[in-house]
Parts: C-alpha cells; structure tokens; sequence
C-alpha cells in the first residue's frame, strides 16, 4: 500500500503554521456558524468529499456549493441547535509540502454535544485537507472526509 505522503516533503515551519491556524479557524467557524468566517477558508474551486457511516455522499464543488451545504445544514439543526449544538474537538494536524504553494494537512476530531452539564460523544472524524495559497491566503482545495457519527436522540 502506498502513502498518503508519497511525494511531499517537510513543510516549513511557517507552512505550518499557516496550515495550523486554517485548520483551527475552519473547527472555530463552522462550530460558531460564522458564514463569512467559515467561507473565507475554501478556495474558490474547493472539493468537499465527505463518506458518512461508510455512505459516501456526492462531492461538492465550488465554494458557492458548499456554503450553500453548510447553510442548509444550520438551518435545519443538522449538527444540533441551542446547547445541544456540536462542537469539534481536533488534534494538531500532520502537515506536509505538496509543493511551493500546496499542503496536505491530516488531522481528526471527536465532535460533542451537551445534554444538561455533561458532553456526550456524538462521532469521530478523520480529514485530509489540501491546502493552497490563493490570492494571498492559505485556502482548502480538496477536503476529504470520513466521519462515523451516533444516531441523535430526541429529548
């Protein structure tokens, strides 16, 4: 089998770092349902392959596309509302150089909600992000994502 890795190199710390704070900023915004926050971390041309529960869902393209996923998903509570609403709880990604100008940041998260003071697990997921500079910003080209996720419970 080969790796995922095959072909990159060591990114430089301040790739890193770049790649890093995307990451982090992508969990922060789309947990706050920040449209605008959240829209300014997808290239223009971005590609979100997510497979849920071993189901793969059609690949969105475009930023347009994908924002408009996220909204619906907002909009309908689709990842819980009020202090039942997730919140993604991520490692520190491996990152590594594709290239000048392109990453690839591997990275997972558990995602909680709260019913009452306790969190309770709701799913796990697991991320590979390409990452490229556009128009002066680090920005997610391709995310490909495989989440396993518990079925919510009503209250």
């Amino acid at each position: 089998m080969s790796s995922p890795f095959a072909g990159s190199r060591e990114a430089t710390p301040e790739q890193r770092e770049a790649a890093r704070h995307l990451v982090a900023k992508a969990k922060h915004m789309k947990d706050a349902e920040d449209d605008a926050g959240f829209a300014s971390v997808w290239a223009r041309e971005a590609r979100l392959a997510i497979v849920s529960n071993g189901t793969p869902a059609p690949v969105i393209v475009g930023r347009e596309a994908i924002m408009a996923f996220y909204r619906r998903n907002w909009a309908t509570g689709a990842h819980g509302a009020g202090e039942e609403r997730e919140t993604h709880i991520a490692e520190n990604p491996f990152i590594v150089a594709l290239g000048e100008d392109r990453l690839l940041a591997t990275h997972t998260a558990i995602f909680v909600a709260r019913r009452g003071v306790m969190p309770r697990l709701i799913g796990f997921g697991e991320f590979r992000d390409e990452i490229i500079l556009e128009d002066g910003s680090w920005r997610i080209v391709d995310r490909q994502s495989s989440l396993r996720r518990r079925p919510r419970k009503s209250a």
